[in-house]
């Protein structure tokens, strides 16, 4: 009996190991992987991100075999795979959509300049953001008072001063405004920019030329956060409630980022939680509505 029992053992480390699964998502044309697509999963109430290489991770143990596995990535066709097609080293390949791109238009324009839009802050909140399993899109409009048309050149983002912040990546998503429902509408990304903020307080970053139209009238923008699969994967092993909530509690494991309070409604924040609809933040004070405090430098033609 005490030979056999290092073999037994050796078994249901196997069979347990053998739950965990780690598929890859590449680019169909030339096999590039694509960092931070988003996997929903469980009857689309969890979601998770691949990794920089591509790779996700999930316990099939904990699905059933009929659950959908949707992926998507900007650009590209969705991907829906049953559960139980699912194994470990799976290569799942996603098709440019080649529809859903948004064409670039290219001008001439011999001399540009500058201008900071959102410069003045006003009084800031800071706002901690929910859960490794939680996918939160925060979106809002911004008024362009030069009255011209432009790109978007820098985006600054504000983070918590006051407490220590992960590094976590953000994707950048702009929109239209459905002027009728006075909220954002059409979503107009058409390719995937990932930044990640690397301090406390403003983080800012250079936006590929001539990739974000901004409109003379207001640019609608979001910001997709995007927790890194390493702490999603810490949080997934915690087992009890508890322990997810002592997880959850130290801030080292949450991404936090400043809020900007602003009089006029229609400048409110809206959010996406999952795949949920679009919700407006709730007013605050009876006064002020919150939206994310970001500058943008926007490059114009100089007439």
């Amino acid at each position: 009996m005490k030979r056999s029992l290092p073999v037994i053992l050796l078994l249901f480390c196997q069979f347990t190991m053998a739950q965990t699964i780690k598929p890859r998502v590449v680019d169909s044309l030339n096999n590039k992987p694509l960092g931070y697509a988003i996997v929903v999963y469980s009857d689309n109430q969890k979601i998770t991100y691949t990794d920089l290489d591509g790779y996700f991770t999930l316990q099939l143990d904990s699905l059933k075999k009929d659950d959908n596995i949707t992926i998507q990535f900007l650009g590209y066709s969705k991907k829906i795979l049953k559960a139980g097609s699912l194994y470990n080293g799976l290569t799942i390949k996603m098709s440019p959509d080649v529809q859903s791109l948004q064409p670039v238009i290219v001008t001439n324009c011999p001399r540009t300049e500058e201008f900071t839009l959102n410069k003045r802050m006003g009084r800031i909140k800071q706002y901690v953001g929910p859960g490794p399993e939680t996918r939160l899109i925060i979106m809002s409009r911004y008024y362009n008072v030069t009255g011209r048309n432009g790109y978007i050149k820098r985006v600054n983002v504000l983070l918590d001063e006051r407490s220590p912040n992960m590094k976590i990546p953000i994707r950048l998503r702009w929109y239209e405004w459905d002027t009728e429902n006075k909220m954002p509408g059409k979503e107009l990304t058409d390719t995937s920019i990932i930044i990640y903020p690397y301090k406390e307080g403003w983080n800012e970053f250079e936006v590929p030329d001539k990739t974000i139209q901004c409109p003379k009238d207001w640019i609608v923008f979001g910001f997709e956060f995007i927790y890194p699969p390493e702490y999603t994967e810490q949080y997934k092993k915690l087992g009890t409630a508890t322990d997810k909530l002592k997880w959850l509690n130290d801030m080292g494991h949450r991404w936090s980022l400043g809020m900007q309070y602003v009089d006029n409604s229609d400048e409110g924040g809206f959010y996406i939680l999952n795949n949920a609809g679009m919700m407006q933040y709730d007013k605050k004070y009876d006064r002020y509505f919150m939206r994310p405090a970001v500058k943008f430098t926007v490059l114009f033609c100089k007439e």
